[in-house]
């Protein structure tokens, strides 16, 4: 026999050649195994990939311990072997792991916006990685801080992610001022002794955690003292709000703290008024005047109305007075206007104003911090099937369910004659929660219910119980083309001529450690006004200039910030100076240190619409200005120039645009169809004639510019289709999901 055979054979009876070989036969059937049940049992991918590594690590460990046993080493170094060995498989399965498993999954929904699943992936991961610091980095990026402001001591407080109703609470301690909670919906309990629980759900950031920017404080949060809260009713706390409400605009209102139902009334519950003869007890009806038809009606002609399958005294859709088998606890439907109001009386309660009903289902700050998108995902819209109250997860800010979806609400308020019912119904479409809707008083559909309220200051009834009148879109035939004589007339208006600008610079300024600040002051050849602009340039840039102008929301015309705090973070627009262009941000006429006669402030004066006209040529100048002005500068790019509109500005102020060609793209941010402002208030549409690229970037859940506003305005721009884009993300008016909005914005100004 030759040396080298002999030594293979000692090999191969080796103990450690023998339990390696073993090892691996063994995990290739395992792998084998596993692969091929995956598919019938929905086993994860990365099972497998687990399988492999753990096999692949303990290779090394499987031949140490058979080494050790046949070793004549000292106990010492096998010891020290073995554990650097496992050191080494250790830190490469960690490697593996987190960079090829857990971050891509981290990274992924950081880009998606969704920062509570990212924060929970970040939470898991740390568990099982304690000893890496790679996930603070992006922890920090889905995090933010908040504030408790509480009224009593010795709160316990504790949070958890909003709509996961298994999943367990956290507590934070007590006496908690701050805390640091991640992104996007959470919920918050706050629990003492002798007090009731209260659970309120808000956006991380937002006026309810005293974190956010330009928002007046809240009173601090108050805990109702055990027995003060009606049962089945949950407190809502006075202070101002902007109501969620198509129509209503950016009109802020403050009311005074009041109980609402938690739940919608439900069948078992109307069934005791039935029981206990309200409908003909005259006490529960008193001071109701009951119309039909424009006909005013006797009380018992009007209770004539109000009968049931059978005939009897109750909702439409009972029998024998009494509610079909299986819905004591679905919400009471089929019941007039006059029929909830009775209940409500019943209940020593009334029906919730229309400006309560609205501050109850939306956190007060929606407009910038909307929990619309989340409250929707969770409601019953859309199924046809009215669900058990607080089946769905529908959790507003104060602690009620159900007030978007499941049945339409009647509430107190009277428009144009009819009632109005609040919050939309299964069988409708989600933006119907936005929406007030006037039905005969006299209505007793199946999808409409109601729940009740009580008043801690009566006085709220004037002048929050009146009746409510606010105007509706015309329709969309309303709005006629220009023909091109009618066109060439009104662009007379804006006829534009080039002049002597005499800048000025009134600041500059380098302490940022990315971009430069500029103040410029030009003159726009109106009434001897000047003009300023706030320009931003990005450092380290070279050769000429890419530039984005910006025209701002409605906030920045009625109660503007200072010109001097201008910045890069005005609607996070940093990202765009740190893609090497510039941002202009100029105080166009009406808006920051320009506000005048605050013409925008309300569109009820017979002269708004010629103010407005006034404006609409001013902003045309103003922008000629602006332009004229970046093209006098080497370093701007004279053909590289885009319109970037926020809100107000992607509605009112884009009719520049008709007869300023320089922008070579637009940029519509939150914005729609101006039906009120002329010339399309006056049944004139001029979107037909803006031919340039524009991307427009939307919420689905915006309450002040709908989405059949937002299609209207997309639909009617003269622009190719091949060169107009019309994005809808998950959200509410504002902010938009910041990492989708941005990296659609920067791939549309590259593509351009």
């Amino acid at each position: 026999m030759s040396v080298s055979t002999d030594i293979f054979t000692k090999i191969r009876q080796h103990l450690a050649f023998k339990a390696s070989s073993s090892y691996i036969v063994a995990a290739f059937l395992l792998v084998q195994a596993l692969n091929l049940v995956s598919d019938p049992l929905g086993l994860h991918s990365n099972i497998i990939k687990y399988t492999i590594w753990i096999a692949i690590a303990g290779l090394p460990i499987t031949l140490l311990i058979a080494l050790a046993i046949t070793s004549h080493f000292n106990t010492k170094k096998i010891l020290a072997g073995s554990i650097l060995v496992m050191l080494v498989v250790y830190l490469s399965y960690s490697f593996y792991v987190i960079s090829f498993l857990l971050l891509p999954e981290i990274k992924k929904s950081i880009q998606d916006d969704e920062y509570i699943l990212a924060w929970n992936q970040i939470e898991k991961a740390e568990r099982v990685f304690p000893l890496f610091s790679v996930f603070n980095n992006y922890a920090s990026q889905v995090t933010q801080g908040v504030n408790f402001n509480l009224k009593q001591r010795d709160v316990k407080v504790s949070w958890k992610p909003y709509g996961t109703p298994n999943s367990m609470w956290t507590d934070l301690g007590y006496n908690v001022n701050s805390a640091l909670l991640p992104l996007g919906p959470i919920e918050v309990m706050l629990e003492k002794d002798g007090y009731e629980t209260a659970i309120f759900t808000t956006i991380n950031p937002s006026v309810m955690f005293n974190n956010a920017d330009d928002w007046e404080k809240l009173d601090d949060i108050e805990l109702q003292v055990k027995g003060n809260v009606p049962a089945g009713m949950v407190f809502v706390p006075g202070g101002y709000f902007y109501p969620a409400i198509l129509g209503e605009g950016v009109n802020e209102y403050t009311l005074s703290p009041f109980f609402i139902d938690k739940y919608e009334v439900t069948n078992a519950q109307f069934k005791e008024f039935v029981d206990s003869g309200g409908y003909s007890n005259p006490r529960y009806w008193e001071g109701m005047v009951f119309i039909k038809d424009g006909i005013t009606l006797s009380f018992e002609d009007a209770l004539s109305l109000m009968k049931d399958s059978t005939g009897r005294a109750a909702p439409a859709n009972w029998e024998m007075a009494d509610f079909l088998a299986g819905t004591d606890d679905k919400p009471v439907t089929g019941i007039s206007w006059y029929e909830a109001q009775a209940y409500a009386k019943y209940m020593g309660n009334i029906l919730p104003p229309y400006y309560h009903w609205a501050k109850a289902a939306f956190p007060p700050d929606e407009i910038t911090s909307s929990l619309a998108p989340t409250i929707l995902e969770n409601s019953n819209f859309e199924s046809g099937i009215i669900s058990t109250v607080g089946e769905f997860y529908s959790l507003g800010p104060y602690g009620t369910y159900d007030m978007a979806g499941n049945v339409k609400e009647w509430v107190w308020n009277i428009f144009g004659g009819d009632g109005l019912t609040m919050g939309g119904a299964t069988s409708e479409p989600k933006y119907t929660a936005f929406q007030a809707n006037p039905m005969p008083r006299f209505s007793r559909s199946s999808n409409t219910g109601f729940r009740t309220a009580k008043l801690l200051n009566p006085k709220d009834l004037n002048p929050f119980g009146e009746p409510i009148d606010f105007p509706e879109a015309p329709p969309f035939e309303f709005y006629k083309s220009f023909t091109q004589q009618e066109f060439e007339i009104y662009q007379t208006q804006f006829a534009y001529g080039k002049r002597k600008l005499n800048p000025v610079t009134v600041k500059k300024s380098e302490s940022n450690d990315y971009w430069t600040e500029e103040i410029v002051s030009i003159e726009v050849g109106y009434n001897d006004e000047r003009m300023e602009m706030v320009i931003l340039k990005p450092k380290n840039a070279y050769g000429e200039l890419e530039s984005i102008v910006v025209y701002p929301g409605l906030d920045y015309f009625r109660t503007p910030p200072d010109i001097n705090s201008i910045s890069a973070g005005v609607y996070g627009l940093d990202f765009i100076l740190k893609s090497g262009r510039a941002v202009v941000f100029p105080a166009w006429k009406g808006s920051l240190n320009r506000l005048s006669d605050r013409s925008l402030e309300s569109s009820d004066s017979e002269d708004w619409e010629r103010q407005f006209r006034e404006l609409q040529v001013k902003w045309r100048i103003d922008s000629g200005r602006v332009l004229d002005y970046l093209e006098s500068r080497e370093d701007f790019s004279n053909g590289n120039i885009h319109y970037l509109g926020m809100s107000f500005g992607a509605t009112a102020t884009p009719i520049v645009l008709l007869t300023e060609k320089r922008y070579k793209t637009a940029i519509f941010l939150s914005g729609g169809f101006s039906w009120w402002a002329p010339p399309h208030s006056d049944g004139f549409l001029y979107l037909d004639r803006i031919t340039l690229p524009i991307i427009m970037m939307n919420g689905e859940q915006d309450y002040l510019i709908p989405v059949s506003e937002q299609k209207q305005l997309f639909d009617s721009l003269g622009t190719d289709t091949n060169d107009k884009k019309y994005l809808l993300f998950q959200s509410g008016h504002w902010p938009l999901p910041r990492n989708q909005y941005v990296n659609e914005t920067l791939n549309w100004l590259d593509k351009y």
